[in-house]
């Protein structure tokens, strides 16, 4: 799930890809995070495989390798990028090729891509100097479509993290507050930065947002065993997460033993265009 800075989903504030340490701090239990983070829907792999001029993919944060497992399985030759050492350890291991380092410093010497993917990593990237490195790398063509999960989590296990988390952590970035109500109205904002990011390049074609709904029925162990993997609860010790999960078991047991969480994965998606490359112009720079 990404991070949502505390406040008014319109306000301004910080950004997550200004939250470093969060950013990097998923490797602290690697195993567990490629366990319970859900992949995603198939529909939305075949979708930026069908509109992408080939199928040579850079996937960005790549992270334990979920998502490009599954460009891999549909046919696609995949590299993946990643800024903690420990996810892209994990991700070897599982035969998915990844060099690390964050995407805005990461050197492509001059290899190109038919597609550039971020599944659920996107908003660890800086909007505008990430669009610049994706025209640089991707083919005239090229597709750019960086993806999210968003869930929309049941009100009384909302309810139920943002009163833990005011209580053991009232500082901590992830604000599940805000998902009360629509949570991919909540995510907007988010998505209109990175379409902003990608329209100041100028490289590439007007973003289109493309939506995929599923659903998954968690039972509360399953869910307990995500929610450490959260941006903004990777860094809480282990007595502070301890409250928030006993608050959140509290919840799903008041719902049964079980929660079925409906998804809308979104996909902010746009080709790049035929002429110079981003790097070249002033207005790309930062």
């Amino acid at each position: 799930m990404p991070i949502l800075p505390q406040g008014q989903p319109g306000e301004s504030g910080p950004e997550p890809h200004r939250h470093r340490r969060t950013a990097e701090s998923f490797g602290v239990d690697a195993e567990r995070y490629d366990r319970a983070r859900p992949p995603y829907p198939q529909a939305l792999v075949d979708a930026i495989v069908a509109a992408s001029p080939g199928r040579r993919v850079l996937d960005v944060g790549a992270g334990t390798g979920i998502e490009a497992r599954q460009f891999q399985a549909a046919g696609c030759t995949v590299l993946g990028v990643e800024p903690d050492e420990r996810m892209a350890a994990f991700a070897r291991r599982s035969r998915v090729e990844v060099e690390v380092a964050r995407f805005e410093d990461w050197q492509p010497a001059g290899r190109q891509f038919d597609a550039v993917i971020a599944g659920t990593a996107w908003h660890w990237v800086d909007p505008v100097a990430g669009a610049a490195k994706a025209a640089q790398v991707l083919r005239p063509g090229g597709r750019l479509a960086p993806f999210h999960h968003v869930p929309q989590l049941p009100a009384e296990v909302i309810d139920a993290l943002a009163e833990a988390l005011q209580r053991v952590a009232p500082d901590s970035p992830f604000n599940p507050g805000l998902l009360r109500g629509s949570a991919v109205d909540a995510y907007q904002p988010l998505f209109a930065r990175i379409a902003d990011g990608i329209r100041r390049t100028g490289d590439f074609s007007e973003p289109e947002q493309w939506r995929f709904a599923w659903e998954r029925t968690y039972s509360r162990e399953e869910w307990l065993d995500q929610l450490p993997t959260f941006g903004g609860l990777t860094q809480l010790p282990p007595d502070k997460m301890a409250e928030v999960l006993d608050s959140a078991g509290t919840a799903i047991d008041e719902l049964g033993g079980h929660a079925t969480m409906p998804y809308t994965s979104v996909v902010i998606t746009s080709t790049r265009s035929s002429h110079t490359f981003a790097e070249d112009r002033p207005s790309a720079r930062r």
